[in-house]
């Protein structure tokens, strides 16, 4: 499912690139809610009635908030300054700009369709559906595979690591909240502050400040992280964070090894860096 999400995203570009389609947002948006809502559906399908399968759709409780939000924050820095360092070892162009062109559309829809539309439709997915089915091979292995496919859907190879740990957070998330609208908020956070930070990097460019930026994105990740990470540490205390229940170590490992959709995302992912 994983695969037909970054296929269906790949001959969107494929065919913006050859003049086929317009690369407006309208479209984009439509076509990525058929990338990441038919596989979702499959998903729900394919899994109605198991046992094993633990939906976590419910509404994310309040005490979950504070820290959701803090390590959402922390998170965005966090994703900027790896994909900033990956950049700089590849002698790449940095960017946080979305590659879909704005044109003339309404400030409305560029948010919607940049920002909040890919934290509901991804989650769905990738922490709504696709993290429960694949918990038979238990929740470590299920994180982890999820969280790789996460990455590789994003097809960039400087914003690989980025999204690979914030798979892996969000999918944590979702399983200490029962809610998978607390990884839906986080993302949605990370996607709007990710906004803001490029729009301030366009803007102030020529002012000579991006020495002074990065410091301060260091300072600010750390200090989130360690509020973020104060709450959970309460929660804990309070008996409020359940435990991921034991796996084999074996087991993960083989089934991230051994499983088709990643063997296949990675090929998808190579020749999209490649030759798209």
């Amino acid at each position: 499912m994983s695969s037909l999400v970054l296929l269906i995203l790949l001959c969107f570009e494929y065919a913006v690139g050859n003049g086929h389609i317009a690369a407006q947002l309208p479209v984009y948006g439509l076509t990525m809610a058929a990338a990441f809502l038919f596989p979702f559906i499959v998903l729900l399908v394919m899994g109605k009635g198991s046992e094993d399968m633990s939906y976590r759709f419910k509404p994310m409780r309040f005490r979950w908030m504070t820290f959701t939000v803090l390590m959402a924050i922390a998170l965005t820095f966090m994703n900027f300054l790896l994909n900033w360092g990956i950049a700089r070892i590849f002698s790449a162009e940095y960017s946080v700009q979305n590659t879909v062109a704005a044109g003339n559309a309404p400030l409305w829809q560029l948010l919607c369709i940049t920002i909040v539309l890919p934290a509901v439709l991804e989650e769905l997915f990738f922490r709504g559906a696709l993290l429960p089915a694949l918990e038979g091979s238990g929740f470590w292995s299920a994180m982890l595979v999820s969280a790789l496919a996460f990455a590789l859907v994003h097809g960039d190879l400087t914003n690989l690591a980025g999204p690979f740990i914030c798979g892996l957070v969000y999918a944590y998330m979702t399983y200490i909240t029962g809610s998978v609208w607390s990884a839906v908020l986080a993302h949605l956070i990370n996607n709007g502050l990710t906004f803001v930070i490029g729009y301030m990097l366009e803007k102030y460019a020529a002012v000579g400040l991006w020495e002074y930026f990065l410091l301060a994105v260091v300072i600010l990740f750390f200090i989130f992280l360690y509020f973020a990470m104060g709450r959970l540490e309460r929660l804990v205390e309070k008996g409020k964070v359940p435990r991921i229940k034991r796996s084999s170590f074996v087991k993960g490992l083989t089934a991230v090894v051994f499983s088709p959709g990643i063997w296949i995302l990675i090929v998808l992912f190579a020749g999209k860096i490649l030759y798209i």
